[in-house]
């Protein structure tokens, strides 16, 4: 609201570069957001308001000699009773009186005239105290959900904190690789995971993956599947044992209502190999010089669906040169203005000009593309991505 406030304020400013759909513009924003800096500017403003408003009841009231206009100095006190204390309405309220009997209509200064003053002002009395009382409360009620709000705030800073804390602080150094990873949230906390968890005999897991829905909800699974991998990988003989194991972890714990899509990779420095197993994520892509991207689809459901799905497991051989590129939705599926989805194939195209670099000029090379691609800084999905390089 201030800025727009400031814009409004600068563009009043240049009259001279005012064309009629630039007071259109002026004029919506004044009216549908309101003009004011600052409490002290609204105050200030809307007191304005009330004496002009108070002076038009008086004005018109003088005008008029067949009938009295009292009743209209309800609206200006209303108005007050909203912004100012109530001691400043109530003696408005006798101001308004006053102006009344000295430029309303003439009548006889008798007992009737003294009847009419009292039930008059004790009507303005009663509007002044019921409207102040309700602009109170809707005060108290204002601080108090700002209170809430601000606490609700901490809460979910503290969350993202505390995944933070669960995504790798660095990645790890593999023998003949070159690897980077970067999680972009779309809120504060974000429904996706990356991980590289080392296993026996010197290899290294390698996952990501991507709870439904986004913001707080789905980022409390995060934990679940960081603990319920690292106590599972180690023992689990294969990539397809171990998300069909996961998978009915995930089951228990969702009870349905939530699903997770996974990738899974053991990669092996010493045989330059990847066995992995897909339960329903984005296929991550191998790009090589001169070929078309290798998809890695194997596998099976999303994790917390079906209890006790099957999952297939592949094996790749990387060389030199190999360019491994894992994401979640939050790429392929961002938009631009025009509705077009970023894809895949526009992934796939964009780090094959880029093979030359390395893995982490790629992560931020590939964010950045897909931020120019949206013609925004903003993303309507969390956006992860993943990239090993063979060396």
């Amino acid at each position: 609201m201030v800025t727009r406030a400031n814009e409004v304020l600068q563009n009043c400013c240049s009259l001279d570069a005012m064309t009629p759909s630039r007071w259109s513009t002026i004029l919506r924003r004044v009216t549908t957001e309101g003009p004011y800096i600052n409490e002290r500017m609204s105050v200030l403003v809307l007191t304005i308001v009330v004496v002009a408003g108070i002076s038009a009841v008086a004005f018109a009231d003088k005008s008029v000699a067949s009938f009295s206009l009292a009743p209209l100095y309800f609206l200006p006190l209303a108005l007050s009773a909203l912004v100012h204390p109530l001691r400043i309405s109530l003696a408005l309220s006798i101001v308004c009186l006053v102006l009344h009997d000295f430029v309303g209509p003439i009548r006889d200064l008798g007992t009737r005239h003294l009847t009419k003053d009292a039930t008059t002002l004790l009507g303005y009395v009663f509007v002044v105290v019921v409207v102040n009382q309700l602009g109170t409360q809707r005060q108290r009620l204002a601080n108090l959900a700002a209170r809430e709000r601000d606490e609700l705030a901490s809460e979910i800073h503290l969350a993202a904190e505390v995944q933070q804390s669960i995504l790798p602080r660095s990645v790890p150094t593999v023998p003949g690789f070159d690897c980077a990873a970067r999680m972009y949230p779309a809120k504060t906390v974000a429904g996706d995971y990356y991980g590289f968890i080392e296993l026996p005999a010197g290899e290294i897991a390698v996952v990501i993956a991507d709870v439904s829905g986004k913001g707080v909800a789905a980022g409390l699974l995060m934990p679940s599947i960081e603990v319920a991998l690292r106590m599972d990988a180690a023992r689990s003989p294969s990539t397809s044992d171990l998300l069909q194991t996961f998978n009915n972890v995930v089951c228990r714990i969702t009870s349905g209502r939530r699903f997770i899509s996974m990738f899974y990779g053991k990669l092996s420095p010493q045989s330059h190999s990847l066995e992995y197993a897909n339960a329903g994520h984005n296929p991550p892509l191998v790009i090589r010089a001169g070929t078309d991207p290798s998809p890695l689809d194997k596998g099976g459901p999303v994790l917390g669906v079906l209890p006790n799905s099957r999952y297939e497991s592949a094996k790749i051989s990387l060389r030199q040169g190999d360019v491994l590129v894992l994401y979640t939705d939050g790429a392929v599926e961002a938009e631009n203005p025009a509705r077009q989805q970023y894809s895949a194939e526009r992934l796939s195209r964009t780090v094959s000009l880029h093979l030359h670099q390395s893995a982490s000029e790629l992560v931020e090379m590939i964010y950045a593309s897909v931020i120019q691609f949206r013609e925004t800084t903003s993303l309507a999905d969390d956006l992860t991505l993943v990239v090993l390089k063979k060396l």
